[in-house]
């Protein structure tokens, strides 16, 4: 059965870097503030976010193009996206170190965020990270860029993102969402500028390890722990042994959640901000 999500009432719009951002700030206590993946947008964290905001600061926001932010239609960069969390915190009057949550891709920019920026990250969680080695695309980024955003054109012009965004989005999140919040959700990745945001982020997919590989040598890591979800799948166990690479190459510990889907912040609500409270004692 399909995990179910509702989407809270928006936040607060701010000018971060130039970009009109969404950006939501529940709870009272240490903060917290956590990255989605691809495609990510701030209500798939909203059950932990009830989890954690009784005794926690949860910031959430949406980066440009997802959820509710304006896009730029720029492609992101690891650098890029850890200085726009520095910015975010600074936005929102955060100046206590911070627990950075990065899921999947999110994770990147997380880890960049705790090596760029040491003084502001009291500790890591990578939840289902990407873990990719640097390589040498197929395709100059300018072709996968110009591709990206043609594709995203030919989509929204056709109808074709308005037939089948919300499935796939529902499928890519094995989630439901509630039927009252149905209408928010099917409005965003209904947009063009999601889309088009979506396929410029996938876009840049190959040429992001490299970069985060040039910064682990920045600084060192804070308290980090690598969570990976083990959904008993074939490949499950190929990507779990990623998983313990991973936790070891950044001296971290490991936590396995099973059963857990890849999104396990909608699948594994409780457990997941378990696991984020506990890195905050």
């Amino acid at each position: 059965m399909a995990a179910r999500f509702h989407v809270k009432p928006s936040g607060r719009f701010l000018q971060v870097n130039g970009s009109k951002l969404h950006v939501v700030v529940d709870g009272g206590g240490p903060p917290v503030l956590v990255c989605g993946g691809l495609a990510g947008n701030w209500f798939d964290w909203d059950a932990v976010t009830r989890a954690l905001e009784p005794d926690h600061t949860v910031i959430r926001f949406d980066r440009p193009g997802f959820g509710l932010s304006a896009p730029t239609g720029r492609p992101p960069t690891v650098r890029g996206e850890a200085e726009r969390i520095c910015a975010v915190l600074d936005a929102v009057g955060v100046v206590d170190p911070v627990l950075i949550v990065g899921h999947s891709m999110g994770g990147w920019y997380a880890e960049a965020f705790a090596r760029l920026h040491g003084d502001r990250a009291s500790g890591l969680v990578l939840l289902d990270a990407s873990v990719e080695p640097p390589r040498q695309p197929a395709l100059p980024s300018r072709w996968r860029y110009g591709l990206a955003t043609a594709a995203a054109a030919v989509a929204s012009r056709s109808g074709l993102q308005r037939l089948c965004a919300p499935t796939v989005h529902r499928l890519a999140h094995q989630s439901e969402p509630d039927a009252a919040t149905v209408p928010l959700m099917e409005r965003i990745v209904t947009e063009p500028s999601y889309l088009r945001a979506v396929l410029l982020e996938n876009a840049a997919y190959t040429d992001l390890p490299a970069e985060l590989a040039s910064i682990r040598g920045v600084g060192p890591l804070p308290d980090t722990l690598v969570v990976a979800a083990d959904q008993g799948l074939p490949w499950s166990p190929a990507w779990l042994r990623t998983q313990r690479r991973l936790a070891a190459d950044l001296g971290a510990r490991l936590e396995i959640l099973r059963p857990a889907r890849h999104t396990a912040m909608i699948d594994r609500p409780a457990a997941v901000a378990a696991l984020i409270a506990g890195m905050t004692v």
